[in-house]
């Protein structure tokens, strides 16, 4: 008899499950490049032939809070231990939830321009509101004036120039296109628990309705392995002289703008980011590149006036962008696909922690649960 049991890897070392369990012959384990290795040794415990690992290092790593056991290692899975150690690693390339335009940065700075796009991802992702290059597959809304500020008592950061913008984006695009008014379909996510908070509150405020019946407002933590058909991601950092704290970890990066199947609108300070790391200062470029960036000055209002809408309606590709096409294939200076180092370094950053959002890890070093 052959049977499949699906298990979290804490229950598989439960009581219940050992006394039921006489080995497997084949274990799968889904997002291992998520757990600490205690963890994934825990199924492995109760005996099976066959292991298999499926996971992505350059998305979100294992949570760990202590600072002292993430120093010596304890955040490295076992996915990235064995990777590092040579063994063989089979990467699934071809990829059918993203509109080619989104997918085209995250290939080439996380995966060495490796991604393809599966049958007819193009035309299944297209959507009406691409008529209009501020609601693209691909847009960087510059808030040049935009200022962080960190709330009394907090760890965490806000951006309130930044919370105002995506309520004017994200009201335009559900009143002209009212099917996305669905926390299915609409995703609002940041890095910071105090903005997605803040978010919630003036959304109700601002609305008059719970945010979770309309739209998933969510940290980076919360939203690995979920999927919307548009998600805003707000950056919050925005300051002349400051850095980026954890905005700067390209794991949460990778994960934020890769959640849309159809548009990833990113919110932020251009100079913040360009000046606070590498791969934010390149998908800026690219966004440049793309024509596709958009300097927004108060009032937001005016941005999305039917005037100017009707000034960004849509046109056939120009020369200028069908040249940034074929620069960017013909780029030999693509990034690798995993650099352990960059790992390395991110670790040393403060992280967002919890799949709600609810506790983060500040860039002082501590913590607060908001």
């Amino acid at each position: 008899v052959h049977s499949q049991v699906f298990s979290t890897l804490s229950f598989s070392g439960s009581a219940l499950f050992s006394k039921w369990n006489r080995g497997f012959d084949v274990v799968i384990i889904d997002e291992a490049a998520q757990a600490v290795e205690p963890a994934i040794l825990v199924p492995l415990a109760n005996g099976c032939k066959q292991v298999f690992l499926v996971g992505d290092p350059v998305q979100l790593p294992a949570t760990v809070i202590s600072p002292i056991a993430d120093k010596f290692g304890y955040g490295m899975s076992m996915f990235e231990r064995f990777q590092k150690a040579g063994y063989p690693v089979t990467m699934l390339k071809t990829q059918y939830r993203m509109h080619p335009e989104i997918r085209r940065f995250p290939s080439g700075e996380f995966y060495a321009e490796s991604l393809e796009d599966g049958p007819n991802v193009k035309d299944s992702t297209r959507r009406s509101w691409h008529d209009y290059r501020c609601f693209g597959p691909f847009c960087f809304f510059n808030l040049h004036e935009g200022k962080e500020s960190q709330p009394s008592g907090s760890g965490s950061w806000v951006n309130v120039d930044e919370v105002e913008f995506v309520f004017h984006l994200y009201q335009k695009l559900v009143s002209t296109y009212p099917d996305l008014k669905s926390s299915q379909q609409f995703a609002i996510i940041s890095p910071y628990s105090a903005q997605v908070n803040l978010l919630k509150e003036r959304f109700k405020n601002t609305f008059g309705v719970d945010s979770e019946k309309v739209v998933d407002i969510t940290t980076v933590d919360g939203c690995q392995g979920r999927e919307k058909d548009v998600a805003i991601f707000s950056c919050v950092r925005a300051s002349e002289k400051k850095g980026i704290g954890f905005v700067a970890d390209f794991r949460r990066m990778n994960v934020g703008i890769t959640r849309a199947k159809s548009s990833v609108l990113v919110v932020g300070s251009a100079s913040t980011l360009r000046r606070g790391d590498e791969h934010w200062n390149n998908l800026v470029q690219s966004a440049e590149k793309r024509d596709c960036m958009f300097k927004v000055s108060k009032p937001y209002s005016s941005f999305f006036s039917d005037e100017n809408l009707i000034s960004m309606k849509a046109k056939e590709e120009s020369s200028a962008g069908k040249a940034a096409h074929i620069a960017e294939e013909v780029d030999t200076n693509a990034p690798a696909a995993y650099n352990p180092g960059d790992a390395e370094q991110a670790q040393g950053e403060v992280n967002d922690y919890g799949g709600d959002g609810d506790m983060d890890i500040d860039d002082g070093g501590g913590f607060d649960e908001d």
